[in-house]
């Protein structure tokens, strides 16, 4: 069965296309879903096509099969010319695929075909607009709950707007000036700039720290792995999203908004955070942590968002105080 889903899943092979120019990678990139078509029946699937730089890329296939198990494929593609062509092997059958107009379509073996589409998705809860009592960290237009270093020469920083009513990081991250002590939920919107040529730790960087000065991740983890807990939604550098499959699935592609809801659980001894806060996330509107213990003590602090150097944006950003 696991060598028939695979076969399934090769079905990626395609006709070339021509094209009066090549498509922009930014275009390419993205998720796709659809299914193959055989004798057999039709076998759904998804696929992530990484801009990879240069004009090459990376393909990640991924098919649900019994048992809760799913068969995945890694492919290669590159630029040629007009065409964005595809290659790679799943078991003993060698395909070859093209994009056309949004879609991946083609056959590969014998009385095989398939036909996957490009989608975007987005976060349920982008746009998420703030309860009753919630403290607004950041709306785009008033800075008054946020701070962040100063220049060089003493002069206070300019804050970069940006298109989608959100601003870029500044130099040395912004700070929440209020400082919290108690349980909490916490609403941040993100995007991730598009670095195809950086890897890893160096593509898309950034942070969002806990009161406690726990991070969780920023970063491009639409198909570059990471070390444990370093990729976008991890406890940073022990604990990784428990939606993970070589990297997080929860993550969209770069450029697009994406968002944190976090659930901070603090115990209280006489008025006093006591013990280790737990957390649960999710990752655009996907659980990605449930109830998990942090590491680090409770304690009153605030809200640090990072600046690693890469162009990050961050909207949206609230904190609703709960009573328990």
């Amino acid at each position: 069965m696991q060598r028939l889903a695979l076969c399934a899943v090769a079905c990626l092979g395609f006709a070339g296309a021509a094209f009066a120019a090549a498509p922009q990678e930014q275009d390419v990139q993205g998720i796709y879903e659809g299914a193959c078509k055989d004798a057999k029946g039709e076998h759904k699937m998804e696929a992530r096509v990484i801009a990879w730089g240069k004009g090459t890329y990376k393909v990640f296939v991924r098919q649900p099969i019994e048992e809760g198990k799913v068969a995945k494929v890694e492919l290669s593609g590159k630029t040629e010319g007009d065409a964005v062509s595809f290659e790679g092997k799943a078991g003993d059958v060698e395909w070859s695929a093209a994009y056309a107009d949004g879609a991946i379509k083609g056959t590969c073996g014998e009385g095989c075909k398939l036909e996957l589409k490009r989608v975007v998705r987005e976060s349920p809860t982008l746009g998420a607009k703030p309860p009753e009592g919630a403290i607004i960290l950041l709306d785009g237009k008033n800075f008054n709950e946020v701070t962040c270093p100063k220049n060089k020469d003493g002069t206070d920083q300019e804050w970069k707007p940006v298109e989608g009513g959100g601003i870029q990081v500044p130099k040395g991250g912004m700070t929440a000036k209020r400082q919290f002590d108690g349980s909490l939920k916490l609403h941040v919107e993100f995007k991730i700039p598009y670095m195809p040529n950086e890897r890893d730790q160096c593509s898309g960087n950034s942070g969002e720290y806990l009161p406690n000065g726990e991070e969780i991740q920023v970063l491009d983890s639409f198909g570059s792995p990471s070390y444990p807990g370093g990729g976008c939604g991890g406890l940073y550098a022990y604990k990784n999203p428990d939606a993970f499959d070589q990297f997080s699935l929860a993550s969209l592609p770069p450029l697009q908004w994406q968002t944190y809801d976090v659930e901070y659980h603090v115990q209280k001894q006489d008025g006093k955070p006591t013990g280790k806060p737990r957390v649960t996330v999710y990752h655009n509107g996907i659980k990605i942590h449930d109830n998990a213990e942090l590491r680090k003590d409770a304690r009153a602090g605030g809200f640090h968002f990072q600046d690693h150097g890469n162009p990050v944006h961050y909207r949206n950003i609230w904190v609703l105080p709960l009573k328990e």
